[in-house]
This record gives structure tokens, C-alpha cells and sequence, in this order.
């Protein structure tokens, strides 16, 4: 019983914070289950969906190159975070990444919540119950951020792509499993600089993460993207 409580607890944990990096299946597999989406653009055929991505590339050409040159030139960036969830859930830290492979997002009290990756594994770890949980970063959209050469078409098809005077939005499905959710890019445009990404998991939870006093550029110290974990009575 205590096992089980304790599973439930995690699963939890994971199912609203995990939200900002990825949509259900696209990270957790098993944990939070699967609900398909309801909308038209997510619903089309695949072999329709492959064509209106092509089309939406195609019209689209210049800026999703811009897109890409912009995120494979970022070396290191920091910024102040604000993470909200329509289902109620909100949250605030700071986020260091440095491409590729790392990122932390280091939440502020009272949350207990701890996100790194090492530039190996994405790591999910309760301080309150030192608890780490393993993921493949390649399976996460922050995987398409962190990867060492950034495409919008080789795992990932463009399903909406909207571009104003001063913003560009980009959505994005992962070829392999488009049911599991969309997450959005959002690009300030002269300079380009992102701004934001919104995931609709496959419950129909939008969460929005937006960056504030974003730097970029700048040395991080390289113990951001380890991980140990607390052993109570070692000394650490």
C-alpha cells in the first residue's frame, strides 16, 4: 500500500510539473495516460498532416531558417521564468541552458522541484521526497532545443506557424506520436529571441512558460547541469 501511495504521488508530481517540457507520452510514457486530441489540425490523416507541413515549410521557408540559425547560434542562456497551467497550477524560477544537451530549471520556493539535464539524461527530482526520475531527453521537446543541430522538419512537423510584426508562433508535433500533444514556440522577432513555449498535452492541459530578463552568451558554471542526490546521514 505504502508503495503504491508513493507511486501515485509521484505520478502526480510529474503529470503537472513535467507539463513545460513535454506532453504526456512525449516524456512519461506510461505515468500519465493518453487522452487523443480533439481538434481538426491534430485529427488529419498522417500522410495529410506530412503534406500541410510540407506546405507550411514551404511558405514559410526564410523564417523557419531563421528559427533554426537562431537556436544552433545559442551557446548559453539564463532567464527569469514564469510557468502557468490551465488547470490552476503556477510557478516561477530561473532556467540556465547551454546547448547542447544541458538546462536546469530551478524553481523557487515553495516548490520542491528540481528539472536537469546533463546532456545525457532529463532528470526529475522531488527534494521533498528525494525522489530522481530518469528520462531520455530526446524524447522531450526541450530535446529539439538542446539538440546539437536544431530542425523544425526532421523529427518534428510544423502543424501552425503565425507571424505578426513583432512575433513569430510555431507549432510543433512530434512526428512519431503527433496524438500525444503540440508544443508552441514563440520567437520576439528584430532581434529574434524566444520569448515562450506553450504545451496542450493529450489531457487538454495548456501550460505556458514565459521568459523574462533573458541573457545570453555567458559563462554558466558547469555544476548547474550536474546532479547528486541527497543521502540523508552521509554527510552531503
Amino acid at each position: 500500500m505504502g508503495s503504491d501511495l508513493r507511486f501515485a504521488s509521484i505520478s502526480k508530481k510529474l503529470a503537472t510539473i513535467l507539463r513545460p517540457l513535454a506532453a504526456s507520452r512525449m516524456l512519461v510514457g506510461a505515468v500519465v495516460a493518453t487522452v487523443p486530441f480533439a481538434g481538426t489540425t491534430l485529427m488529419m490523416a498522417p500522410s495529410a498532416k506530412a503534406a500541410d507541413a510540407a506546405t507550411i515549410v514551404a511558405k514559410n521557408q526564410q523564417d523557419v531558417a531563421r528559427i533554426e540559425d537562431y537556436l544552433n547560434a545559442i551557446t548559453t542562456l539564463k532567464a527569469d521564468f514564469v510557468q502557468i497551467s490551465s488547470d490552476g497550477g503556477s510557478a516561477k524560477g530561473t532556467l540556465y541552458m547551454q546547448r547542447p544537451g544541458k538546462m536546469r530549471f530551478e524553481y523557487d520556493p515553495p516548490s520542491q522541484i528540481l528539472l536537469v539535464a546533463t546532456g545525457h539524461d532529463f532528470i526529475y527530482y522531488d527534494k521533498e521526497i528525494n525522489a530522481p526520475t530518469y528520462f531520455d531527453i530526446d524524447e522531450t521537446p526541450a530535446g529539439l532545443i538542446l539538440d546539437d543541430n536544431v530542425s523544425l522538419s526532421r523529427d518534428v512537423n510544423i502543424v501552425d506557424f503565425r507571424k505578426t510584426a513583432e512575433t513569430i508562433r510555431v507549432k510543433l508535433v512530434r512526428k512519431s506520436d503527433p496524438g500525444a500533444g503540440d508544443v508552441t514556440l514563440v520567437f520576439q522577432d528584430n532581434p529574434m529571441q524566444l520569448r515562450q513555449w506553450v504545451v496542450d498535452d493529450a489531457t487538454g492541459i495548456e501550460t505556458t512558460v514565459t521568459l523574462f530578463n533573458a541573457e545570453e552568451g555567458m559563462k554558466l558554471d558547469q555544476k548547474l547541469f550536474e546532479f547528486k542526490r541527497i543521502w540523508i546521514g552521509n554527510g552531503n
